[in-house]
């Protein structure tokens, strides 16, 4: 109803409005009279002089530039490890390899998220790292591209790789001497 209203004193600038509804029971305002209409009085408060609408903090993008930003960014893949791929004997010590596309923008990062968890955060500009503490079994690995602000702003499919302990032979030269030849 408060649209209704403010739309013809927006319209009109405050001038004489008149309302009636029609045959169908569709409402109709005019500023000029119709028969059976009634006129209806709308008081307009004079413009204001406050200041305009508050634009984005300094140094913080609006949300359409964030949108634009983001958009920017076609892909990010992770290049190693490689789906499904095999890791044997990494001895906890994980290389990571992301590629952004288009390249990563100036004070924009890379985040990466281990089963589920933030494990690094890659100093600006950085497409690499090395991850610790990562052992046998089944793990998911996802890139994310975030701003200044922590705000993401592209995320890679996820990636799932194995990793391997393989067991290594150790001879005991006392429990099996070596062959001698006669």
């Amino acid at each position: 109803m408060f649209l209704c209203l403010a739309l013809p004193a927006a319209v009109f600038g405050g001038a004489e409005v008149f309302r009636w509804v029609d045959a169908e029971g569709q409402v109709h305002y005019s500023d000029r009279p119709s028969p059976g209409a009634d006129r209806v009085a709308i008081d307009v408060a004079p413009p204001s002089s406050s200041p305009a609408v508050a634009s984005a903090p300094a140094g913080r993008a609006s949300s359409r530039e964030d949108k634009e930003t983001a958009a920017a960014y076609e892909r990010l893949t992770i290049q190693a490890p490689g789906q499904d791929e095999t890791l044997w004997n990494i001895e906890g010590q994980l290389d990571v390899a992301v590629a952004p596309q288009p390249a990563l923008q100036a004070g924009h990062r890379i985040q990466l998220l281990l089963d589920g968890q933030t494990v690094a955060e890659l100093e600006p500009g950085l497409t690499r790292s090395r991850l610790s503490d990562v052992y046998r079994g089944q793990h998911t690995l996802v890139a994310r591209i975030q701003d200044e602000f922590g705000t993401t702003l592209k995320q890679s499919s996820p990636v799932t790789f194995y990793v391997q302990q393989g067991i290594q032979q150790r001879t005991n030269p006392l429990v099996n001497p070596p062959l001698s030849r006669p």
